[in-house]
């Protein structure tokens, strides 16, 4: 009996000292195009278009997803809690900010 061969498909990259897979040559991580699966306004043929990629390739960054989707998943949170932090801290620094104007000329502050 012919034993079958395993052929390896290989559309995804780390590169060194980097913490995010990416489809090769594209530079889109497959962090970024998890967040389209299952997505009714981003279908397959939507994403290849508007990012440059094939079909295959997708379903390639999908498919991988779902094998790391432990790692990834830990790093998109850990990213998402990184912004949150920075927007608070920004927030904080430009209501002082607009203390300080407030407090030097006399005038309340507006966005406009």
């Amino acid at each position: 009996m012919i034993e079958p061969v395993a052929i390896p498909i290989n559309y995804i990259e780390r590169k060194p000292d980097s913490r995010y897979y990416r489809v090769i040559g594209k530079g889109i991580t497959v962090e970024f195009l998890s967040r389209f699966i299952d997505n009714p306004d981003w279908p397959m043929e939507r994403i290849a278009e508007g990012y440059g990629l094939t079909p295959a390739e997708i379903h390639a960054a999908w498919s991988f997803y779902y094998d790391h989707k432990a790692e990834i998943d830990a790093h998109i949170a850990e990213q998402t809690a990184d912004f949150e932090a920075h927007a608070e801290e920004s927030r904080a620094q430009k209501a002082e900010l607009i203390r300080k104007y407030e407090a030097r000329t006399g005038n309340k502050w507006t966005d406009t």
